[in-house]
C-alpha cells in the first residue's frame, strides 16, 4: 500500500510538471505578442492570429486524443504532447517569419490539446474518489508555469533585450517531464457496476452520449470560460501597455498576476472542496460572479496601473476553479464514456479560441481597449446559464485504457 501510495505522488508530481510546462510554453506568445509582431512584420491586430493559430491546433489536438486514446495510453500521449512542446516552443521567438511563427503555434497547441485530454483520463485513473480536490490541485501547476512566464519575459527582456531565454526555460521543463513519464505507470481499470459488463455499458454510451443535452450545456461552459480566460490572459498586457503608455516590461506584471491568481484560486479550491466550506456548485456561482465583477473592474480602469493589477489577480483568483470543477462533473458524469465526452468538451473549449481572441484583438485596435476587456468578463458571467440547465450527476466509474501500477 505504501508503495502505491507513493507511486500516486509521484504520478501527480510528474503531471504537475507536464502542465507546468504547457502553462509556461502557452502563455508566453501572449505576453510576447507585441514583440512577435515586431520581430516578423506585421501589426498587432494581425498577429493575434497566433493565438487563434494556438487554439486551432489545440482542438485538432483534443480530436487526434480522443482517436489514439483507444489504441494508446495517456502515458504515451502525454509523451508525444511534451515532445512537440520541446519541439516548437523555441522556434517561436527566434523566427521572422510569420506564418513559421503560426506554424509553431499550431504545434503547440496540438501538445496542449493531448494534455488536456490525456491528463483528464490520467487523473480520473488514479484519484477517482478525490477527482475535484485533485485537479483543482493539478490545474494550479498550470498556473504556476503561466505566471512563471511573463516573469521570466519581463526579466528576459529587461536583461538581454532578447525573448528566447524564456522559450528555451519552458523547452528544458517539457523535456524534463519526457523523461520523468518514461518512468510513469498508471493505473489499469477503474471500479465498475457489477450488474452489467463494462463493455456493453461502454459500447451502449457511446452510442447516446451525444443525445445528451448535458454534454453540449457543459462544452458550452467550457467555451465559454476559456474564451473568457485566453481572452484576457493573452491581451492584458498589451492592453495595459497601450492604456497606460508603459513599456511591455512594465505591463507584464498584469499578466503574471492573473496566472498568480489561477495558482491561488485552485489551491484554495481544492481546500475549500476538501474540508467542504462551500459545495462545488456554490463555489462555481461565486467564480462566475467574482470573475464578472473583477473583470469589470479592470475593463472600466485599464488606464489605473494599479488597479488594472488588482482586477487582473482577482479575475484569476476567481476564474481559477472553472475549468477543474466542470471538468470534474463531466468526468464523474460520462464516467464510462470519457474519451468521447473530453473530446467534446475540451473541441468545445479550444475552439472559443478561434472566436474570442480575435475579436478582442480587433475591438482593442478599431473600438477601444476598455470595450476589448469587457468581453472576458462577460463571457465568465454568461457561463452561470448553462450551468444552472445542468444537474450534476455521480456516476460510478468504469473501465478506462491505462497502463497498470
Amino acid at each position: 500500500m505504501t508503495h502505491r501510495n507513493e507511486h500516486k505522488n509521484f504520478i501527480f508530481y510528474t503531471l504537475c510538471l507536464v502542465f507546468s510546462s504547457v502553462g509556461m510554453v502557452s502563455m508566453l506568445p501572449g505576453t510576447a505578442l507585441p514583440f512577435l509582431a515586431s520581430q516578423t512584420n506585421v501589426s498587432l491586430d494581425i498577429a493575434g492570429w497566433v493565438l487563434t493559430s494556438s487554439s486551432i491546433g489545440y482542438t485538432f489536438g483534443v480530436i487526434l486524443a480522443g482517436q489514439l486514446s483507444k489504441r494508446l495510453g495517456p502515458r504515451y500521449l502525454l509523451m508525444t504532447a511534451c515532445a512537440l512542446l520541446a519541439i516548437a516552443s523555441p522556434v517561436i521567438p527566434m523566427t521572422h517569419i510569420f506564418w513559421i511563427l503560426l506554424l509553431a503555434q499550431f504545434t503547440v497547441g496540438i501538445g496542449s490539446g493531448i494534455v488536456d485530454v490525456s491528463i483528464n483520463h490520467a487523473m480520473t485513473l488514479t484519484f477517482t474518489d478525490t477527482l475535484g480536490e485533485m485537479l483543482n490541485k493539478l490545474h494550479s501547476s498550470f498556473g504556476i508555469g503561466a505566471l512563471t512566464g511573463p516573469l521570466l519575459l519581463s526579466l528576459v527582456l529587461a536583461v538581454f533585450h532578447e525573448a528566447a531565454w524564456a522559450f528555451i526555460i519552458g523547452m528544458t521543463l517539457a523535456i524534463l517531464a519526457l523523461i520523468l513519464l518514461t518512468f510513469m505507470r498508471l493505473p489499469t481499470q477503474l471500479p465498475a457496476p457489477a450488474t452489467q459488463p463494462t463493455t456493453q455499458r461502454a459500447a451502449g454510451r457511446s452510442r447516446s452520449i451525444f443525445m445528451q443535452l448535458a454534454l453540449w450545456l457543459l462544452a458550452l461552459q467550457l467555451f465559454l470560460y476559456v474564451g473568457g480566460e485566453v481572452s484576457f490572459g493573452g491581451w492584458i498586457t498589451s492592453a495595459l501597455s497601450q492604456a497606460a503608455t508603459i513599456p511591455l516590461a512594465e505591463a507584464a506584471p498584469a499578466a503574471t498576476l492573473f496566472w498568480l491568481g489561477l495558482t491561488l484560486g485552485r489551491l484554495a479550491g481544492g481546500q475549500i472542496l476538501k474540508r467542504e466550506w462551500l459545495s462545488e456548485k456554490a463555489l462555481l456561482y461565486l467564480c462566475f460572479f467574482g470573475g464578472f465583477v473583477s473583470g469589470l473592474f479592470a475593463a472600466v480602469f485599464i488606464g489605473n496601473i494599479w488597479i488594472a493589477f488588482a482586477g487582473s489577480l482577482f479575475i484569476g483568483i476567481f476564474c481559477a476553479p472553472i475549468f477543474p470543477g466542470v471538468m470534474a462533473i463531466a468526468s464523474r458524469r460520462f464516467a464510462d464514456s470519457l474519451s468521447s465526452a473530453s473530446t467534446v468538451i475540451l473541441v468545445g473549449s479550444g475552439s472559443s479560441g478561434f472566436v474570442f481572441p480575435p475579436l478582442v484583438g480587433v475591438v482593442l485596435t478599431h473600438v477601444g481597449i476598455g470595450w476589448s476587456l469587457l468581453i472576458p468578463a462577460l463571457l465568465l458571467l454568461a457561463i452561470a446559464l448553462p450551468f444552472m440547465l445542468v444537474k450534476p450527476e455521480t456516476r460510478e466509474i468504469a473501465s478506462v485504457p491505462g497502463e497498470t501500477f
